[in-house]
């Protein structure tokens, strides 16, 4: 059988959500039916070389313009990129185009004619993603969504929000949740290893989130809400796992708040999984999300959980059954979840055993790669099946 030759086009391989799913693919879809290529569209990335040691091969479409170029240095670069991808979208032969994020979707669908993709996947991976676009770029994105074939949800909150708001059709929209691996628990004296990494100690309570520091994942609200029920527990400590342009205004909320020396900020982690059996508690305080990664991944590793019911975290998030959901954007709510769980070690150990059942029966990892090419190869089946169809007579 020939292998189904995939394309994913990221901006480039960089620690976020998405793009770590998208290499989780990559890594383990099953060679035998699918060759991988990304066609990177910003550069060099941190995780290129995670790639290529699984077999992957990346093609770079060029650079990002420099932010201080010429208005018409960033068009030519920009128009030469636009040429460079469709000319290796061509060459590639690709049966798939899986473009996960706007604007990669936008790239993909609008030269699909040069390219001559057969079947073009768009992605919806958070709720109401185009809020901070321009008025020109949500009905562009809206567009596209119409363009593709299929629109990836990561979510049931995802998959909603697509149909409500950019009117995609409920045919067109599939649902494949985030995928995580399942690792064993940590025994006692590896556990206290890590806590020391990250300056705790046997007697400390440790919070921990992870997530890059931008508007939409709401540190602020975090700390104000640590910062509530902080000063009456001096075992209690917030660590922050991420980085981003919000630093220096964290950074400036620690210092305001009197919280230094209580919060942590530990900058980006490559490999996060090994810091949550650091943590006690882990949170996540969006206004915004599809299915966030920090979730899956804290809830595998068996860690109590606190989450805004923010898109998809609902889906992991089971208030009262796999840990506490509190509404969006409310520090006064958070900081009571928060207390609840530092002030009952019971509780926080019941959901943190739910919280583990439920993410390896829902979200694991060999169930999320198996959709995906079990969509790839129905994708494709279908467009030869319409391609090779000889016409009925009169």
């Amino acid at each position: 059988m020939t292998r189904l030759r995939i394309a994913y086009l990221p901006a480039n391989l960089r620690p976020g959500g998405a793009e770590r799913q998208m290499l989780s693919l990559a890594e383990r879809l099953p060679r035998d039916r699918f060759a991988v290529d990304f066609l990177v569209l910003s550069g060099a990335g941190v995780y290129d070389e995670r790639a290529l040691a699984a077999g992957v091969r990346i093609r770079s479409v060029g650079e990002t313009p420099d932010p201080g170029s010429s208005a018409a240095s960033k068009f030519i670069r920009r128009a030469s990129k636009i040429f460079r991808y469709a000319a290796l979208g061509r060459s590639g032969h690709y049966d798939v185009i899986d473009a996960w994020l706007y604007p990669a979707d936008v790239l993909a669908a609008l030269m699909r004619p040069l390219t001559g993709t057969p079947v073009i996947i768009s992605g919806r991976r958070n709720v109401d993603p185009q809020e901070a676009f321009g008025p020109a770029e949500r009905p562009v994105g809206a567009l596209v969504r119409r363009l593709t074939d299929v629109v990836v949800a990561n979510s049931a909150a995802a998959a909603a929000n697509a149909v409500a708001r950019d009117r995609v059709s409920p045919a067109k929209v599939r649902i494949i949740r985030n995928g995580v691996l399942i690792p064993p628990l940590v025994g006692t004296v590896e556990r206290a290893l890590r806590r020391t990494a990250v300056g705790a100690g046997d007697a400390d309570i440790v919070i921990g989130c992870v997530a890059n520091f931008l508007p939409v994942k709401r540190h602020d609200l975090l700390i104000e809400a640590f910062g509530s029920i902080a000063a009456t527990r001096p075992a209690l400590h917030l660590v922050l796992v991420g980085d981003g342009p919000l630093r220096p205004a964290i950074e400036r909320q620690v210092r305001n708040l009197g919280l230094v020396g209580r919060v942590r900020l530990l900058g980006h982690e490559l490999n996060p999984e090994p810091l949550y059996a650091a943590f006690d508690i882990a949170v996540q305080a969006s206004s915004r999300e599809g299915l966030p990664n920090a979730l899956l991944e804290a809830g595998a590793a068996g860690r109590a959980l606190v989450a805004t019911a923010a898109g998809g975290s609902a889906e992991i998030v089971i208030d009262g059954q796999t840990g506490l959901l509190v509404p969006t954007d409310s520090a006064p709510d958070l900081a009571i979840a928060l207390a609840r769980l530092v002030g009952d070690p019971e509780l926080r150990a019941r959901l943190a055993l739910a919280a583990r059942q439920h993410v390896e029966t829902a979200f694991g990892m060999d169930r999320f790669v198996a959709e995906f090419g079990a969509l790839y190869e129905e994708l494709v089946a279908v467009k030869r099946k319409h391609r090779w169809a000889v016409p009925s007579r009169p």
